[in-house]
């Protein structure tokens, strides 16, 4: 029976190799060339779950490289701009719970499509139409359909990778987000320049549709090979609502969203809106140099998101990762805030630090993965996740509250103008925020290797 029951398994993932990779070599399969095929075809799955996050942090991005375009378009203050940009947070965030809930229900694969729909049509609206409720509404769909990916890339890695590499998976996902980050701000930046912001967010929409069908064609929800990944549990409707106030009466969660909320201040409230108008008022770069700038935060997190999660695993601790996070990137942005150095080679450094010390954050999603029970790993993620992404729906339009309030009456074309000493007064809240991270993640307790027992 035993024999039988290898030979089944073993047949069956066989003919999905047939499927996925063109290989066919008869019926009789060495188990450790289904174990390898069932690993490459784990890394494609989530490698393009990954490549949705990386598309929907493009989108993300895109008012950072317009600020003065939408102001004028629309006529806004920066506090209104704020909220326009975090109309995403406001449907993303609340969103998180129910994601978690769907995806786990539902398993990531209808749940990733959709969203990736959902991201394109607001994509279209935005860029289209020039009302303001419109616009907005286009955002708040962009937020809603991307409140899917980072849940359901990590759900996928839960699903078809080793719990030993989850860790490192969020971070490479993470560093893929990055890259959608990166070439946002400065690709982006020069097509606002050459052809206007409306064509700019119209590229966006075109590369969201033609992702659509690629991700029903690849995407999966099972495997068969549970000698190398967990196997994935379906739970009913009840269950999954038991399981999600479970998870919201473990403090653990809470000290981990927090930690990440302040930690992730640096791309919601940084590097993703007011970093580059920012470093045009502070140190007088130009519009395109301070998108360059700007950038450096996204390249810091694109090398240390995977860095950390692998020096996490090797320390075998998820706190001492993010107190050293908490200290360097508050000290980084301290220096870049008040003492403005003007060498940029200084400044672009400091800015990558503070990417890179900041992306300690990854490791709160590997904190409630370790947290919760393995079925319920969807719904333990996205309450992190909203929890962290809770700081751009509240932080973002409050920056630009403070930015208006100190506001001296300047305006330039129509639109206000802010000095550094504006920027000084509204950003202090990022290392104020550290401080507190810093304290919470003094007295969390650790985490690593429960994962194994849940």
């Amino acid at each position: 029976m035993v024999l039988e029951a290898k030979r089944h398994k073993v047949g069956n993932l066989r003919l999905w190799s047939f499927e996925w990779f063109g290989i066919w070599e008869g019926n009789i399969v060495s188990e450790s060339q289904v174990s390898r095929n069932s690993v490459m075809l784990g890394w494609a799955i989530c490698g393009l779950g990954a490549l949705f996050y990386c598309y929907e942090y493009l989108l993300r991005i895109e008012p950072s490289v317009m600020v003065p375009e939408l102001m004028r378009k629309f006529q806004l203050s920066a506090e209104e701009f704020g909220f326009i940009t975090s109309l995403y947070y406001i449907a993303y965030t609340p969103m998180q719970i129910v994601v978690g809930l769907m995806t786990d229900i539902m398993g990531p694969r209808k749940m990733l499509t959709v969203a990736v729909l959902i991201c394109a049509l607001g994509s279209l609206l935005f860029g289209s139409t020039d009302l303001i409720w419109l616009a907005g509404t286009g955002r708040f769909l962009v937020g809603f359909g991307s409140a899917f990916a980072f849940v359901g890339v990590l759900k996928l890695a839960a699903i078809w990778l080793p719990s030993s590499r989850f860790a490192l998976f969020a971070g490479l996902a993470t560093a893929l987000g990055m890259v959608g980050a990166m070439m946002g701000v400065v690709q982006l930046s020069s097509l606002v320049q050459t052809i206007g912001w409306e064509k700019t967010v119209f590229v966006g929409t075109v590369i969201g549709f033609l992702l659509v069908p690629v991700v029903w064609l690849v995407v999966r929800d099972t495997h068969g090979d549970p000698e190398y990944m967990e196997p994935l549990e379906r739970v009913t409707f009840g269950e999954a609502l038991w399981g999600v106030w479970a998870i919201a009466k473990n403090i653990q969660m809470w000290y981990a969203g927090a930690i990440g909320l302040a930690m992730y201040m640096s791309l919601s409230v940084f590097g993703e809106l007011w970093g580059v108008d920012f470093l045009v008022k502070t140190y007088g770069y130009s519009s395109h140099d301070a998108s360059f700038a700007n950038a450096m935060v996204f390249g810091g997190w694109l090398v240390g998101a995977p860095f950390v999660g692998w020096f996490s695993d090797l320390l075998r601790s998820r706190r001492m990762p993010l107190i050293l996070g908490c200290i360097l990137s508050g000290i980084c942005f301290l220096i870049l805030l008040y003492l403005t150095p003007q060498s940029p080679v200084i400044v672009y450094s400091l800015i990558f630090l503070f990417g890179f010390f900041s992306s300690a954050e990854i490791v709160c999603f590997a904190i409630g993965r370790e947290n919760c029970p393995f079925h319920m790993s969807g719904s333990a993620v996205s309450f992190v996740n909203m929890l962290v992404m809770f700081g751009g729906m509240l932080f973002s339009p409050l920056v630009g509250k403070l930015l208006d309030y100190t506001w001296g009456g300047q305006m330039i074309d129509g639109v206000r103008t802010y000095t550094a000493a504006n920027y000084r007064v509204a950003l202090v809240m990022i290392p104020l925020s550290l401080a507190v991270a810093l304290f919470l993640a003094m007295f969390m307790r650790e985490s690593y290797g429960a994962g194994e027992e849940a």
